[in-house]
């Protein structure tokens, strides 16, 4: 007696239609330009009504494609380009995650391999958005002279945050933020990729996802490291700008595979004890110690830094 599989729906949720589900994930969205620093953490919940669409056996794409009409719609109509960054970061870490969690089961792909696919496109969509919006100019230079403008208009005086005449340091920081804008985003759909995966069992989606403390990077990784290592040390601009965010991101992704290695050597009792995790990242995010983390997890691509014993130990 066969029968085909149906989609998994958890009584403890009620379903949703995809015309809500849109609605939801927007309003949700919304948090992260509106709502300072809350809006970071707010907004990671955005894609979970549009993957419920998913688990109920519908495309998420019922959801968030009529979003995607009137956001663009919209921005061409009125010539707005505040909408149409809004329609752009909606897709980016709203639509396309869903979608990529989509992808994910369909294809059988491991962990590390749809979290640097959805972490590289979020990487490739901001480059390219931020390349097209302020075009001709430079993005980071224009970015730059946005930051000083805008804090200009908050009241704050140029001489104290370095970018007029002030303090050269926290000029120079002011630079880097805007130089590694698209990087950012990236690391904030790293994030979002981590919050995603630990829930979506709850949804009633399943994937070839095991515990973290055996997650394994991307074992095509190491290319996008040499990559962006090389063109931020050789090539002239914007070939520099571009090599320097892909390198940022690689290393977010391997900040990762090392927090994995470290929650491995922590055994079963501490790994799941939230407030040694919690401490543990606190820790790791302290830079000195942050870049130790990220050589971990790259230095584990090439040689296996976690034995328990187990034949199949290490793989994804």
């Amino acid at each position: 007696m066969s029968s085909s599989p149906t989609p998994s729906n958890p009584p403890s949720l009620r379903r949703i239609g995809p015309g809500v589900a849109g609605l939801l994930s927007v309003l949700v969205y919304l948090s992260l330009p509106l709502v300072p620093l809350v809006g970071l953490v707010l907004a990671l919940l955005a894609p979970l009504p549009l993957l419920q669409v998913t688990a109920s056996g519908r495309p998420s794409f019922m959801a968030w494609g009529w979003v995607a009409v009137v956001g663009t719609g919209g921005a061409l109509l009125t010539s707005s380009t505040w909408l149409a960054v809004l329609t752009l970061g909606y897709l980016a870490t709203t639509a396309w995650p869903a979608v990529s969690v989509e992808s994910w089961r369909r294809r059988g792909w491991s962990e590390g391999r749809w979290l640097a696919i959805l972490v590289l496109v979020g990487l490739l969509i901001s480059l390219s958005a931020l390349s097209a919006i302020l075009y001709p100019a430079f993005p980071p230079q224009r970015l730059g002279e946005m930051i000083a403008a805008s804090l200009e208009q908050a009241g704050i005086p140029s001489g104290l945050y370095g970018l007029g005449s002030g303090t050269r340091e926290i000029g120079a920081a002011f630079g880097l933020v805007a130089y590694i804008v698209p990087a950012l985003s990236a690391l904030y759909l790293t994030l979002l990729g981590r919050f995603l995966g630990a829930r979506l069992s709850v949804l009633g989606l399943d994937t070839a996802r095991g515990p973290f403390c055996d997650y394994r990077s991307e074992e095509w990784l190491p290319v996008g490291f040499i990559l962006g290592g090389l063109g931020w040390v050789f090539l002239p601009e914007p070939g520099k700008w571009l090599a320097a965010n892909l390198l940022v991101t690689v290393a977010g992704l391997y900040f990762v595979h090392g927090l994995a290695i470290i929650h491995f050597y922590l055994g079963p009792r501490l790994r799941h004890n939230r407030w040694v995790r919690a401490g543990v990242l606190l820790v790791a995010l302290q830079m000195p110690v942050a870049a130790t983390v990220a050589a971990a997890g790259l230095a584990d691509a090439f040689v296996r830094l976690r034995r328990s014993g187990k034949p199949d130990e290490g793989r994804a």
